[in-house]
């Protein structure tokens, strides 16, 4: 939002008020004095730098912008981003960098599309993941060795992280984990999918700000294998591929909010003989939406989007893409879609670690080049100011404080 040329910056009430030096002050009002609803709706529609700046004019508005009901009213208006995170590259072993990536930045691969976070923003040493973003949260999961595994969520604008409590079950194996909140009880949960012997599934959720493990049941229920960044988490539902021909069903959710597991109508056109190739078939979600990706061996594949959801006859062949080259093999995860882009763009993963747009208008693909980072991996993310310390109420969980900024 751009400031008007004849208001500036001043100090809020109980500082100098300098409007008795500037003539004519009786049409002069400072910021101060607009009521605290109307500061906090002009400090919510700031791009996130300005809001860093605004938080040094003094400790009330630092207080102001730190409070959990701004947070919420800024994330609903901060623009579509990704978090990029650099991959030691050979045996080179420097420094991770984190990096956020404006989406809506009238040039992606310009500088002003990208902010780079310190080095040290809080990320733990040794061997770990990104598992998933929420809400402008970042979940990580530390491997301290094959069955003792620590879940820690962080968020590096504000600088805080919270480790939560290592699960008593140390025999469990964990196959994929997942953090998300849910909007009908707002509860933030942490899930870990465990893999059983006898291939019950089990799925152990800590829900934060009560403080402790619990367990639900899938039965047969083959466990997720593939949650990533691009996660499909749609109506308060964490969705997933069924890659087992004993389950006539494609798809299946666990509702988190009632921490129930159910199936989701597939597109029409899937039948019983696709079952073969379901480790080629992959879920996310495109403008809010759940959509269906299925790597082809032919010269193009499609995605379908569900425009209802739950309703199978909602499914729409939404984009058809073509393969650039005949010379070029489209194998497994060459490409996964991200997001969509302001210019009608489809924005996709590469397998390389880097990333590329394809335009439904001329059927051309480009790689982008993101400014001051490579060979990184890519997570959905929209800037948020909300700190992880604020939804745990004093439970269990260990946190710390980085000046990530």
């Amino acid at each position: 939002m751009k400031r008007r040329n004849h208001v500036s910056p001043t100090r809020p009430r109980g500082c100098r008020d300098d409007a008795q030096t500037r003539g004519g002050g009786d049409d002069f009002r400072p910021i101060s004095a607009l009521p605290i609803q109307n500061l906090v709706d002009i400090l919510s529609r700031l791009p996130f730098k300005t809001i860093f700046s605004c938080m040094c004019v003094c400790k009330k508005w630092k207080d102001l912008i730190l409070d959990p009901e701004f947070a919420k009213l800024h994330h609903t208006r901060a623009p579509a981003s990704l978090i990029l995170r650099s991959r030691s590259h050979g045996r080179r072993r420097g420094p991770r960098s984190l990096c956020l990536l404006d989406l809506e930045a009238s040039d992606i691969c310009s500088p002003d599309a990208a902010v780079k976070f310190s080095p040290d923003f809080g990320f733990p040493s040794g061997n770990f993941e990104i598992v998933n973003t929420c809400n402008g949260l970042i979940c990580i999961r530390h491997f301290h060795s094959p069955n003792d595994i620590s879940i820690t969520i962080l968020n590096p604008l504000v600088g805080d992280s919270i480790t939560l409590p290592l699960t008593k079950k140390k025999h469990r194996s964990y196959v994929s984990s997942w953090f998300g909140h849910s909007p009908e009880t707002d509860e933030y949960k942490v899930i870990q999918f465990v893999q059983q012997p006898s291939r019950l599934m089990e799925a152990e959720i800590y829900t934060l700000g009560k403080g402790t493990w619990t367990s639900i049941h899938g039965g047969t229920l083959p466990p997720p294998v593939d949650l990533r960044c691009h996660d499909a988490f749609v109506d308060g539902c964490l969705h997933w591929i069924v890659n087992d021909p004993s389950i006539s069903e494609f798809i299946y959710c666990l509702e988190i909010g009632r921490e129930l597991f159910q199936p989701v109508p597939a597109p029409p056109h899937l039948g019983p003989d696709d079952k073969n190739r379901a480790e080629d078939m992959v879920l996310g979600v495109l403008a809010g939406r759940l959509y269906f990706f299925e790597y082809p061996l032919g010269d193009h594949f499609d995605i379908w989007v569900m425009k209802q959801y739950g309703v199978q006859d909602s499914w729409t062949k939404e984009f058809i893409l073509r393969n650039p080259s005949t010379d070029l093999i489209w194998y497994r995860d060459l490409y996964r879609p991200l997001s969509l882009l302001r210019n009608g763009e489809i924005l996709m993963a590469h397998k390389s670690k880097a990333m590329v747009s394809y335009n439904p208008e001329d059927r051309s693909f480009r790689f982008l080049k993101i400014y001051g980072i490579q060979n990184f991996e890519a997570n959905p993310y929209v800037p948020s100011f909300l700190s992880p310390r604020n939804i745990v109420n004093g439970d269990n969980t260990s946190s710390s404080n980085i000046q990530s900024r």
